[in-house]
């Protein structure tokens, strides 16, 4: 009996070690480092920085958490690799973290600091990646991961570098900001949602590319930027695209944001760069002109091939005549001959009662999908998962409009809802 007393003891106790263990990591690391998942979670409890020359790997699983104020400066290479479903996770040490608990990671490619990662999670950070300096070759390789919940998810050098940055499958949700300060960068296959701003490059070079990705819930905008967009879908942002002079957009669909695009670059620019995409149902503006040049924003579906239908979804001198003059024509009549990123198929069958309605609306069948409820003028109020009753009671009296969307996504109804 004292035997098997003994045995049980010692296993609790055991266990108990690899259940609770923990390191606690600080300073220099000069050296090839590891930290492995029985050493997890690291704890960051003052700056940790990676010297040149040397690489730090990171095992699947693991979690790193940062004190408040602290970093990880990379001087040399981190690899951070996982499989789907064992995530590698930075994230803060509070036990009620908010954006900004801890700094981020800083890369100081100068000095040879870059990132090789795959299914990441970066949370609560100021800013999660911040590249520091110029330099060339590749900073940042990162695909299959979410970064949320940060001031900004990425931090660009503010000057002029050579390096490149390649982000494919990427999840960034609930940032202030997306990328600020994007240069040399290669964007696929990604979501951007939930901020204020999305994606910010302050050079005159088309040195951005975006393809394939989504972009919304930006109550900015989701792009301020030279470069080229190709096959995305923007929707649901105050302002989807602010166009700038080496901007090209093509292949996209521009839905559902108060004013799908928008011309406010003081300098004459050219809407030749602006082709082949479906501009529509946005809820002020489909185009929005606020200089006096003249601008042709033609080859663009716009959801009608009424002329003086479309004329009216766009501010230009037509409307206040110190503005110039907007082209759209020639227009293209069917957008989804033209356009790969259109998917969905809009239909016309949604139906509730009663409308007007005071406090709550039931829908005539039952559907299962998400909704999303918008003010007249195209902002957000509400959204969820639909139901067969659904409460509105917290609304204002007015006139709203409720979009709602099935489980895989390609179909959606969209109706006018009074609430009085």
């Amino acid at each position: 009996m004292k035997i098997k007393l003994l045995y049980l003891i010692i296993f609790f106790t055991t266990n108990s070690f690899f259940l609770f263990s923990q390191t606690n990591v600080s300073g220099g690391l000069f050296n090839d480092t590891t930290w492995s998942i029985s050493g997890s979670p690291y704890i960051v409890t003052a700056d940790v920085a990676l010297f040149p020359g040397n690489t730090l790997t990171i095992e699947q699983g693991v979690t790193i958490k940062f004190n408040s104020g602290t970093k990880l400066i990379l001087r040399g290479t981190l690899i951070s690799s996982a499989a789907t479903g064992n995530e590698i996770i930075f994230t803060s040490n509070l036990s009620n973290p908010t954006k900004g608990s801890w700094t981020g990671i800083e890369v100081e490619n100068n000095q040879g600091g870059k990132i090789i990662a795959s299914n990441i999670k970066g949370e609560y950070a100021d800013n999660f990646i911040r590249i520091m300096n110029s330099s060339t070759g590749e900073v940042l390789n990162i695909n299959n991961s979410e970064i949320k919940n940060c001031n900004r998810a990425f931090y660009g050098y503010d000057g002029h570098s050579n390096h490149t940055v390649i982000l494919d499958n990427l999840n960034v949700n609930n940032n202030n900001y997306g990328y600020i300060y994007a240069q040399n960068v290669t964007l696929t296959n990604s979501v951007f949602s939930d901020g204020e701003k999305g994606i910010h490059c302050w050079e005159n070079i088309p040195n951005m590319s975006i393809s394939d990705s989504e972009f919304y819930n930006f109550s900015i905008w989701p792009f301020n930027m030279e470069g080229e967009i190709d096959n995305c879908h923007i929707h649901d942002n105050a302002v989807g695209i602010r166009m700038k002079p080496n901007l090209i957009v093509k292949n996209s669909t521009i839905e559902f944001n108060v004013i799908g695009i928008e011309a406010n670059y003081p300098n004459q620019i050219s809407g030749a760069n602006i082709f082949d995409n479906k501009i529509c149902d946005n809820s002020q503006h489909n185009f929005k002109h606020l200089y006096s040049y003249p601008i042709t924003i033609s080859n663009n579906c716009w959801c009608s091939n009424v002329e003086s239908k479309i004329s009216q979804s766009i501010f230009d001198a037509y409307d206040d005549v110190s503005l110039g003059i907007v082209t759209f024509t020639p227009f293209k009549n069917n957008c989804s001959s033209t356009l790969n990123t259109e998917t969905f198929n809009i239909k016309n069958d949604l139906s509730f009662y009663p409308n007007p309605a005071r406090d709550k609306i039931t829908l005539s069948e039952n559907v299962q999908g998400n909704y999303k409820i918008y003010s007249i003028n195209g902002v957000l109020v509400k959204k969820g998962i639909v139901t067969k009753k659904m409460n509105i009671s917290e609304l204002s009296k007015g006139l709203y409009l409720i979009k709602v969307t099935n489980l895989d996504q390609t179909e959606f109804s969209i109706k006018k809802l009074i609430k009085k």
